[in-house]
């Protein structure tokens, strides 16, 4: 049985103050146990040691995998895509980081063909509360059908499948507004996405920002959607099948769809008119604020850095800004917990009039780009390397 000691004593042993050992526990650096009484914590003496020292310790049932990858450097400093920072990527369009990721040529994006038309006619078959991603799962699927050569695992044909494989996820959404009436390129991802977000007409800052979040969103190294689809593609899976298996892991409150409670957070702060009431509501439910902590960015999420920043500037005159400002102050001036890129994802679609849950389509059609990539570097190594061992604890017996 390991040693447990109570909070008290493992601040003392990590020399920090007890709300930023309940910190630790919000970013997922260390695990808290209830005490008998159900009020007081404990924590595991070997695991705060091993964080004391700057080790790990690994938790019980976690599978540790390291991958090699050139795809996405994470780190809280020298974050960014194929050695280019992260701050010079977003200048740029989201196609281009796109072949940029891919390390394939550039090529102009189309929005019609077989592929998307499919995709559409699929889409306006399902329920109109469809949620996002399941119109993505279903986009997808559909344009797999199209693509009779999608078996050929090449670099260029793997990129051309993702280029048509995003487009028919973006088209296969229905419009919310009158695309004409938005400021667009036709080649561009974030123009054709907008109006299938947002009733509110887009300016080109609007679908700077939206760019600016698919960039953002691109990829993040070895996260559980991208995981899910290198285990797709260990086995050869088409490049469908990869987006597929990562949208599967992508559909839950911890990973995509996180923003969507930080949407619905500003939507409760704008209803009682008090960013410390809302958040105090969510403190009295034993929630974490939502928006908040991260397991690798101790010092702030720069991601989040990069797209509030924008959200700022953008909407700096918007009287709707000043609570979310406000917000961020009243959580970290409790706690050393710092916003995350979802925080800044909520604000983007709350300010874009969007539905809480189209944050996490950004970020499923933004993140198709990081699983491709690390799909190509799976097509490089041995197949069906990914084979973890079960190990068996049911019944000693199976006979009757």
């Amino acid at each position: 049985m390991p040693e447990l000691i109570d909070a008290d004593e493992a601040a003392a042993r990590l020399g920090v103050k007890k709300a930023t050992v309940y910190a630790y526990v919000s970013r997922g650096q260390l695990d808290r146990q209830r005490a008998v009484d159900g009020r007081h914590s404990l924590f595991d003496a070997e695991e705060v040691d091993a964080l004391s020292s700057g080790r790990r310790k690994k938790r019980r049932g976690e599978i540790d995998a390291a991958i090699e990858s050139s795809v996405t450097r994470v780190h809280t400093e020298h974050l960014g895509y194929r050695g280019e920072p992260l701050t010079r990527c977003v200048d740029r369009p989201f196609e281009e980081i796109a072949s940029h990721i891919w390390m394939t040529d550039h090529h102009e994006w189309s929005f019609s063909g077989s592929a998307v038309k499919t995709a559409q006619r699929v889409g306006k078959a399902l329920s109109s509360d469809a949620l996002y991603v399941d119109r993505l799962r279903a986009s997808v699927a559909a344009a797999a059908t199209t693509d009779s050569m999608r078996a050929d695992l090449s670099p260029s044909a793997v990129a051309g499948a993702g280029r048509q494989l995003i487009a028919a996820m973006v088209m296969a959404l229905p419009l919310l507004a009158d695309d004409k009436n938005t400021a667009k390129d036709e080649s561009s991802v974030a123009a054709q996405l907008w109006p299938r977000l947002s009733p509110i007409k887009g300016r080109r800052n609007d679908l700077a920002l939206l760019n600016t979040a698919l960039i953002l969103i691109a990829d993040h190294g070895l996260a559980t959607s991208t995981f899910a689809a290198r285990v797709a593609a260990s086995v050869r899976a088409d490049p469908y099948s990869v987006v597929t298996a990562g949208l599967g892991a992508l559909g839950g409150p911890l990973h995509g769809a996180a923003s969507g409670h930080v949407h619905q957070l500003f939507l409760r702060t704008e209803e009682l008119g008090s960013a410390q009431q809302a958040v105090s509501e969510v403190l009295r439910r034993g929630e974490r604020v939502p928006g908040f902590g991260h397991t690798v960015y101790k010092d702030g999420d720069p991601r989040f850095e990069i797209l509030f920043g924008e959200i700022q500037q953008a909407y700096r005159n918007d009287e709707r800004l000043a609570p979310m400002v406000e917000l961020v102050k009243i959580v970290t001036t409790r706690t050393p917990v710092l916003p995350n890129i979802d925080y800044a994802m909520g604000a983007l679609t709350f300010f874009a009039g969007m539905a809480p849950d189209a944050g996490e389509a950004i970020f499923a059609i933004g993140r198709t780009v990081g699983w491709l990539a690390h799909a190509l570097e799976e097509y490089q190594e041995p197949p069906v390397r990914f084979r973890p061992q079960a190990r068996y604890i049911g019944p000693a017996s199976l006979d009757s």
